[in-house]
């Protein structure tokens, strides 16, 4: 059977989403937290984080670099993207949008008062934008969600964003359209294989450091 590592740091960050797809899949899979990132970052691809490694049953390692990458290798792999390609890029699309806000909720958390406060401010206002026009899509599709009528890579990774924006305070008190994001939790803690993924994702984020 097809093993996978998933080197990176002791946090969720660019790694959860592809702990999310493998737990989902019912792969066998491992983290590899870096011992000494100084001398191991020389060694990596690309000098960083996360890395998936494959390992086949043929005795073949595979190293795949960059999370956006992996998330889609993954979900091709195991069957959580598009059925068609106007599927892919729908779920490219949201993938990107939701980016909007992920990037400018990491400059918050950064120690630096001036960027902090330049990525609290953006990831509020963009957060606002996302989550009205999410909702409209959401409620326009009808199923809780976002494609089709099953889970797929966009449901995986809008489900993590939206709990991180959560956690680090970029979302205000009230959002619109919120019993549309209220549905589309509901629905996918009512898929038997994602719920595999939060009954066992509370102890690993409870030893976080992000």
């Amino acid at each position: 059977m097809t093993r996978y590592e998933v080197y990176y740091f002791a946090g969720s960050g660019l790694a959860e989403a592809a702990r999310m797809l493998l737990e989902y899949a019912g792969a066998e899979w491992s983290d590899k937290y870096p011992e000494n990132w100084e001398t191991e970052k020389a060694l990596t691809p690309y000098g960083k984080l996360p890395i998936l490694i494959e390992h086949g049953d043929d005795g073949k390692v595979v190293e795949i670099v960059e999370s956006d990458a992996i998330y889609r290798y993954l979900a091709r792999k195991f069957g959580l993207y598009g059925q068609d390609i106007q599927e892919d890029v729908q779920q490219d699309t949201i993938i990107s949008q939701l980016k909007e806000v992920q990037i400018p909720t990491g400059l918050s958390m950064q120690s630096d008062e001036h960027i902090k406060k330049y990525g609290a401010e953006k990831a509020k206002e963009a957060s606002q934008h996302l989550f009205e026009k999410h909702g409209e899509l959401l409620k326009k599709n009808g199923t809780g969600h976002y494609v089709g009528n099953r889970t797929t890579l966009a449901d995986i990774f809008a489900y993590y964003c939206f709990k991180m924006f959560k956690k680090y305070g970029v979302v205000g008190e009230s959002i619109p359209h919120q019993e549309v994001f209220d549905h589309f939790e509901a629905t996918l803690a009512s898929d038997p294989k994602f719920k595999r993924y939060l009954d066992r994702t509370e102890a690993r984020f409870a030893n976080y450091k992000f």
